[in-house]
């Protein structure tokens, strides 16, 4: 059983779109002007740029913490698993849990199958 490392498509569009507004919220003047324009004052650039730096700042340790796990448990390319937590959050730290339990069950099928045999052998 193969796991993929990306989640819904509904969750990474809203990822995308979700970071991609704070970052040109934060970064372009024009959408930043339009964005008050039609909000208002109620909410100030700067607590946007936090979120957008808290937001980032949250993918790079769980990224990290993934890459760690992964490589000390021997996980099968742990870059490829940090770097999709990175770009897609929490929801990776899930099936990186489910694919664990698909390898765990695996070998447990192996060595029940070898105790077959070897009961079947004798």
């Amino acid at each position: 059983m193969s796991v993929r490392r990306k989640p819904s498509l509904l969750w990474r569009i809203f990822v995308v779109v979700g970071m991609g507004s704070l970052l040109a919220l934060s970064v372009s003047d024009d959408v930043w002007e339009q964005f008050e324009a039609t909000v208002g004052d109620t909410v100030p650039r700067s607590r946007i740029q936090t979120l957008l730096a808290g937001a980032v700042g949250l993918h790079v340790v769980e990224a990290i913490l993934v890459w760690r796990s992964a490589r000390r448990r021997g996980d099968a390319g742990p870059f490829r698993w940090a770097l999709a937590t990175l770009l897609w959050g929490f929801p990776v730290l899930g099936r990186l849990r489910k694919a664990r339990k698909a390898e765990d069950m695996a070998i447990d099928a192996v060595a029940l199958a070898d105790e077959a045999v070897e009961l079947a052998a004798a």
